[in-house]
């Protein structure tokens, strides 16, 4: 968001705030309340309309709940970009699930070249099955994982979980994952967040990862065969640099989004991100490694510096402040 508009939309909270207060009903009486000029006014509450947050008809204003009106309001923005990823992981997903079909015919034709490096697991342990069968016939050294769906992981399989950290042990070796905010925070896999991060794990959180896939060295890519399967039953490994190059760019992207777990430096940005996302304060504290009170007193922090008195400003003074 560019200075002007950050400015703009700090100004039209502002009459939005003065509007909650008085239930002011015209763009005059706003304006009068606001001691602002009046086009200016009509101007913010043109935007507010926009936003949802009240509604403008010609000099007649109705105010909706706020509560509600920011909660659609960051769905619908989140939701904007995470449709836009999931088009396309959707586009790649179906090509590569083409690629089996395609590799049989290219033998059947009889031709000496291989099309590509395809294998295919099914089951409900396919995820876990098809990386320890790659993981055994060439040990990567950077793995990238999206798991929107944790929850069978909450319990470590003791032998399993060895190879796993091993595969992030050594120089240039690394394990990424992206969790859902909802797994994160969850009481019981808190001993597995903790384990894996002491294993060398990097781990972030997103409210809603957009679907399961992972991305090894590079040049190796994973999918769910059905996309948008959390903890798919069949899965698709294609080693190639071009496929797996657009999976790797979406990750990055995902990445850059996520909050880090367990931060030690963490401020009240991504305190509130996460209750953004609708974690309690208590859950996003334990998320970020911090005790609840260092939480009450970042968002205490965080009230002084948009100079807001309730949690409500602050989400609004918050969310006009961040990047668009």
């Amino acid at each position: 968001m560019s200075s002007d508009a950050a400015a703009s939309a700090a100004a039209a909270y502002q009459a939005l705030r003065v509007g909650l207060r008085s239930r002011a009903s015209t763009v005059a009486e706003l304006a009068a309340l606001a001691v602002r000029d009046q086009d200016e006014v009509r101007r913010d509450l043109e935007w507010l309309d926009s936003e949802g947050f009240l509604e403008l008809r010609g000099d007649k204003i109705t105010y909706s709940a706020p509560e509600e009106v920011v909660a659609d309001v960051v769905r619908r923005r989140a939701g904007d970009l995470g449709a836009e990823m999931l088009r396309h992981l959707a586009d790649l997903a179906e090509v590569v699930g083409h690629l089996p079909a395609l590799a049989r015919e290219w033998d059947t034709g009889g031709s000496d070249q291989q099309l590509l490096d395809v294998e295919v697991f099914h089951g409900p342990e396919a995820v876990v099955d098809l990386w320890h069968v790659r993981q055994g016939r060439k040990p990567a050294q950077r793995t990238d994982v999206v798991l929107p769906d944790a929850s069978r992981l909450y319990i470590a399989d003791p032998a399993m979980q060895e190879v796993w950290h091993e595969a992030g042990r050594g120089e240039g070796h690394r394990i990424r994952v992206i969790a859902s905010i909802a797994d994160a925070v969850h009481p019981e896999a808190q001993q597995r967040v903790s384990e894996e991060l002491e294993g060398g794990l990097q781990l972030r959180m997103l409210e809603r990862p957009p679907g399961w896939f992972w991305v090894t060295d590079e040049d190796t890519v994973a999918l769910p065969l059905t996309w948008g399967e959390t903890w798919p039953t069949s899965v698709i490994a294609v080693r190639s640099r071009a496929v797996a190059g657009m999976a790797s760019w979406l990750f990055e992207r995902l990445w850059e989004r996520g909050i880090q777990a367990r931060s030690q430096d963490a401020a009240w940005d991504p305190l509130l991100t996460l209750m953004d996302g609708g974690a309690t304060l208590e859950s996003a504290a334990r998320a970020l490694g911090i005790s609840e009170r260092t939480g009450r007193r970042r968002v205490s922090e965080a009230m002084d510096h948009f100079g807001v008195g309730s949690m409500f400003e602050l989400g609004v003074a918050w969310g006009g402040a961040r990047p668009s």
